[in-house]
């Protein structure tokens, strides 16, 4: 009974922040469909690289149910908003709920999840609110040394709100199908690195580190 309440619990708190004033989001998709074990949260950093700016990230998950995680996370985006702006700097942050629907087997290694969040950037007068959900696979290859390497692929709807305090301009919703695609390579023991393409929704690719404790 216990096991079965924690899921429960865990998606109405998380329905509970999305339907409040948005406080975070999944700006990156952690590597892979396959959710953090109890004993190995992971913290990480990653840099994205879009249309005219860049993107500073450092994360954490950990483990929220048998099959459930949760993703917290951090981000700075330096925009090149042109000659002699000095507003080029947006700050957020993310959470999102990742929950397994069907979970990788020593037989089968085919990880598929499913992933909802919420977030939001800000600078100066612009307000930017996010919302994806959507599903990711990913499939664990073995290599030598007890090493690992695990491909993945996602496919989002996201939600973008842009609120402005000027009254010149007018407020608007966006709906996107994103597309995310990516890899990691484990390089030591709880360690790997990552690299991931986003499209639809923008177009970024990112460059990562994580670690497990």
């Amino acid at each position: 009974m216990k096991r079965s309440t924690i899921p429960i619990l865990t998606m109405l708190a998380v329905a509970a922040v999305l339907c409040g004033p948005a406080s975070a989001q999944v700006f990156y998709s952690f590597p892979g469909a396959r959710t953090v074990p109890d004993t190995s949260p992971a913290l990480g950093l990653t840099t994205g690289f879009g249309d005219q700016f860049f993107r500073l990230l450092g994360f954490a998950r950990f483990n929220a149910a048998q099959r459930a995680d949760l993703g917290f996370e951090l981000v700075y985006d330096d925009l090149d908003t042109g000659p002699g702006s000095e507003d080029s700097g947006r700050f957020g942050g993310g959470l999102d709920f990742k929950y397994a629907v069907v979970p990788g087997r020593p037989d089968s290694p085919v990880d598929v999840a499913v992933q909802v969040g919420a977030g939001v950037l800000t600078r100066s007068e612009v307000t930017l609110v996010k919302v994806p959900f959507g599903a990711l696979v990913s499939h664990t290859f073995p290599l030598s040394g007890n090493r690992e390497v695990v491909p993945y692929g996602g496919v989002y709807l996201v939600i973008d709100y842009v609120n402005y305090d000027s009254p010149r301009l007018d407020d608007g919703t966006d709906l996107d199908v994103e597309m995310r695609l990516g890899g990691s390579v484990e390089i030591g023991d709880h360690a790997s690195v990552f690299a991931a393409f986003h499209t639809g929704n923008g177009t970024m690719f990112f460059l990562g580190f994580s670690a497990s404790l």
